[in-house]
């Protein structure tokens, strides 16, 4: 979602910088157009955006394990999609193994994450998949998530209950 906004706003800064054909009498209009802020903090200034290589979002502290475990499986997620090809480790078979092993933790998982963000879960779940799949290292992460992978689906549920939080960290 901040790409997009932020992407809608450099587009419209451009857009007013394209060069019109205008009268000799008249004044030229100022070209730069503020962006707007970012939805998730009203009335501070937006981050300063770098288009050579994507900007993440900061590791978050995550107090419930449920919710770490959600968050793992999200950013496991887009690794599995993400790391195909071009030199990148594949993490599809052990995130596939953890999907089928923590089945039932993964059910608890996500109706924590209901109930913490009730309608707000479809912007939740978007943020947290841009949080992942925004890398300026694609194939480090993919290095990292295929070992976190390997680790979370050889564990039992329990144990990755209590180090979901960990491997999160690692992925971030």
């Amino acid at each position: 979602m901040r790409t997009f906004v932020a992407l809608a706003g450099i587009l419209s800064v451009l857009a007013g910088c394209a060069s019109q054909p205008q009268a000799q009498s008249q004044p030229r209009a100022a070209a730069a157009r503020p962006l707007p802020p970012w939805p998730e903090a009203p009335g501070k200034p937006a981050p300063t955006v770098r288009p050579a290589a994507p900007v993440r979002a900061a590791p978050v502290a995550i107090a419930d394990p449920s919710e770490a475990v959600w968050h793992l499986r999200a950013g496991l997620n887009v690794a599995a999609l993400m790391c195909k090809g071009r030199g990148r480790v594949s993490v599809a078979g052990d995130y596939a193994r953890l999907l089928s092993r923590h089945r039932g933790l993964l059910a608890s998982a996500y109706s924590g994450e209901q109930k913490r963000h009730g309608s707000g879960l479809d912007r939740h779940q978007t943020r947290l998949y841009n949080r992942f799949s925004n890398q300026r290292d694609p194939a480090g992460f993919c290095r990292s998530a295929a070992g976190v992978a390997k680790q979370a689906a050889a564990m039992d549920s329990p144990s990755l209950s209590r180090s979901a939080g960990r491997l999160v960290g690692e992925l971030d």
